[in-house]
This record gives structure tokens, sequence and C-alpha cells, in this order.
């Protein structure tokens, strides 16, 4: 919007006048269709959610002829080489040939991460310059590959767990510094636990498949209850150059390839090292936020998670009682 509103600018100084209706009618359309986003009333934890969404949409809704469109994205819808016993569990299933991954550092910070220290704490710009008035930052790009998972909402909003785990959870007094953590727990809830463990655990489950140790993986959650934004799912890629993207995470969603990736990541969280401490455990792992998740079972390389290793509980999908895929193991 801010492009176009620079141009309409500029069309006005030139006496353009169709030039200025056609740009006038384009904001105002984006203006209608984003209201809070073009208002600058989002901030960034809702920004970013909001991207996401729209991500996680173009990726689901969409056929492959519509999404590959650049060499720099190229996917297949895989969906039909599930079996039928995990096919309603998921709603598309998309093996990505081809990842551009862009990466642009704008601020650091040192020893502590910023969201989990004082409020009064900000990170440091990379330039000496004001925020506003840099206009370049250097960018890295990447190449790689990954496996999107996408579940089906109405499997999830229909699935009974035992909430009062996670009530009992979320109440217990902590820190300040735990306050941000405890809010992301509160607002995304039991669905956020069971697909970033469920991330995790196919992470883990490559290494043993294809080579790639987790840290040489990474993994895009998409997790929102809220009726506008609502998504479910992640997404599994390399996280290295060109060189590190050899075909062997593509391999895994063949027919028969992809339910036994599937299947015996979650027969492995059926059983951990810790047992019985972990499996019973009422928090544990950063701010206590983990139930059911430890090392021995289901914690990734820190660079190759998204949340810093938390929101994680085995029991949600593999639990006798309350497990998401109980009936699968079953």
């Amino acid at each position: 919007i801010k492009k176009l509103q620079d141009e309409l600018e500029e069309a006005k100084q030139r006496n353009e006048f169709e030039l200025c209706v056609e740009l006038s009618n384009r904001i105002k359309g984006l203006q209608q269709s984003e209201p809070a986003e073009a208002a600058g009333e989002l901030n960034d934890t809702e920004r970013d959610l909001l991207y996401r969404y729209q991500e996680f949409n173009a990726l689901t809704s969409k056929t492959d002829e519509q999404i590959n469109v650049s060499a720099d994205l190229k996917v297949k819808n895989v969906t039909s080489n599930l079996g039928s016993q995990l096919t309603d569990f998921f709603s598309c299933v998309l093996r990505i040939d081809n990842l551009k991954l862009t990466s642009a550092q704008l601020d650091f910070s040192r020893v502590e991460p910023i969201d989990s220290v004082a409020d009064s704490r900000r990170a440091k710009n990379i330039f000496r310059s004001n925020r506003d008035n840099v206009r370049v930052y250097p960018v890295v790009e990447n190449f790689g590959e990954g496996i999107l998972f996408a579940f089906s909402s109405d499997r999830i909003l229909q699935h009974t767990t035992d909430a009062q785990r996670f009530r009992a959870l979320f109440d217990r007094p902590r820190s300040k510094f735990a306050a941000n953590a405890v809010q992301l727990a509160r607002t995304r809830d039991w669905p956020l636990y069971l697909i970033h463990t469920f991330s995790h655990l196919i992470m883990r489950e490559l290494e043993f498949r294809c080579g790639y140790p987790t840290a040489s993986l990474s993994e895009r959650l998409y997790v929102s209850n809220q009726q506008e934004t609502q998504m479910y799912g992640c997404m599994i890629y390399t996280s290295e150059g060109a060189e590190g993207s050899m075909g062997g995470l593509i391999a895994q969603t063949r027919e028969g390839n992809l339910n036994d990736l599937i299947l015996s990541a979650l027969k492995r969280a059926t059983i951990c090292n810790s047992d019985p401490l972990c499996w019973e455990s009422e928090g544990q792992g950063l701010f206590d936020l983990n139930l059911a998740s430890c090392f021995f079972c289901s914690l990734v390389s820190e660079t190759s998670c998204e949340q810093r290793n938390i929101y994680l509980d085995r029991r949600q999908l593999v639990d006798d009682a309350f497990g998401f895929f109980k009936d699968v193991l079953s």
C-alpha cells in the first residue's frame, strides 16, 4: 500500500488523471481486504500471524499449477499417498521440491533473547542510523526442500482432550519473564502443543530415515484458533544451502514412505528413556511449559525450533485415552 501511495503522489504531480484513479482504486481494494493491517493497528505478533495465514492459505487452497508460477517455489500435492488410516487426520500434504528462503537481519541482542527479559530491554540495530532511515538490509538466500502437513480443522475441532492438564500448567505461578510465553500458550492452547510436537517428532524421525541431523532442518508452524485466521499445520524444510538439499526429504513423501514416516514417528513417541517421569510430568523445560517431552523423546536442536523447545507434549498425540492419533496406534 505504501508503494502504491508513493506512485499515486508521483502521478498527481504529473497530472496523470487516469493513472491516479487506477492507483486509488487499488489502494482502496487493499485497505478493504486488510483493514486492520492497512490502518497500522496490528502489533508484530498479529502481523506475523496474518502473514502466516495468508501463506498457509495460498499453499493449501490452490492447485499445483497455481502455486508453481516461479522457479523459486515448486510443490506437488501428495495427499493421495496417505494410507486410509491417516487420511482423515490431514486435509493436505505437500511435497516442496524447491523452496527459496530469504533471511534479513534487522537487529541483534546478546546473552538473552528479547522476549524472555524485561520489557525495557531493546534489541540493538545493526546500523547506527535510525531504523526508519535505513533502506537496505543484508539478506541471505538459501535453497532447500520440505514437506508441509495441513491438519484437518474438523478433526481438531471435534477432538476431546484432557484440558485440565493444560489449565493446571498455564495457571502455575511464574516469574514475569514467562508472561509472553504463557500468554501465547493460552491463546493457541492444546492445538499448538499437538502440532508443535508432531513437527518435532517428524524431524527426529527424518534423522533416521534420510540422514539429516535436526540442526539441518527447520520448522514453520501454522497454528491459530481465531475464526478469521484459523489454521493448523506445520512445514519441515532444509535450512542449509542448495548443497544441503539432495532429495532426502521429498523422497519420504512417496507412496508407502509417507505413511511409514508418520507411523514410525508416532510409535517412537510412545516410549522415552525417562519414562515414567517424562510421561507423567506436570511441567518441565523452559518456564515449565512442556508436559510429556524431554531431550530423550521430542526436543530438537535449538536452531531448528521456532519456539525455543517449549509447547511440547507427546501424550497429546499418542495417549491411549485422549491422544489425537490414539486410533491409529491401537
